[in-house]
């Protein structure tokens, strides 16, 4: 009789054993597959806030300041007339005040883009030891979409400002800023609220 109940003593422990290993198990591979998908999805989260935050910033320099520039024995904010210069380095700002852009530093800063992107990406802190990003960034109109986009042109019919990489279909962030364009004399059918030319300023960053 002894020897029975301690047969069956045996037997529940072994049971017993063999189902807290599976659950175990399956525990284990559970939270192994919830880890690796919350990595997944806090990793594609990190990198759309640090692309909004490249954007943003590009979006800052542009639209509300005026840019710099200096040869070490000369400097000024009329970076426009300089940047081709030897010896000079320059920050591309395209405002005459926040929100208001001056359309010479608009061409510039095409032709700038257009002639050295890897230099102006420098410029603009998107290229470091650290992070390379791209970018492409264009005036358009208050109706322009992201899938519908309408370019300001000028009298001749090109866009004012339409310049760095073509926009891929990847993980990017895009921010507007509506900002006003002063002497818009060469805009083709500028938008005009309350006298003055209004279009967006949008920074896309990848």
């Amino acid at each position: 009789m002894i020897t029975m109940i301690k047969s069956l003593s045996s037997s529940r422990e072994g049971k017993l054993s063999l189902d807290l290993l599976v659950g175990l198990s399956i525990f284990l591979m559970s939270f192994i597959i919830v880890s690796q998908l919350l990595s997944g999805m806090f990793g594609e989260v990190r990198s759309e806030i640090s692309l909004s935050h490249e954007a943003y910033k590009v979006s800052v320099i542009l639209a509300e300041m005026s840019g710099k520039w200096s040869n070490g024995t000369k400097n000024g904010t009329d970076w426009e007339n300089n940047w081709y210069r030897n010896n000079v380095f320059f920050l591309p700002g395209l405002a005459i005040e926040p929100c208001v852009l001056d359309y010479r530093k608009i061409q510039e800063f095409q032709n700038a883009t257009d002639t050295d992107y890897e230099k102006i990406k420098e410029l603009l802190g998107l290229k470091t030891p650290d992070s390379d990003y791209d970018f492409h960034i264009s005036l358009e109109t208050l109706n322009s979409t992201p899938f519908s986009r309408e370019l300001v042109l000028d009298t001749t019919g090109i866009p004012v400002l339409d310049t760095g990489e073509d926009i891929p279909q990847v993980q990017l962030a895009r921010f507007e800023r509506i900002v006003e364009i002063r002497d818009y004399s060469n805009i083709s059918s500028p938008t005009i609220i309350s006298g003055k030319a209004v279009a967006k300023l949008v920074v896309v960053v990848w």
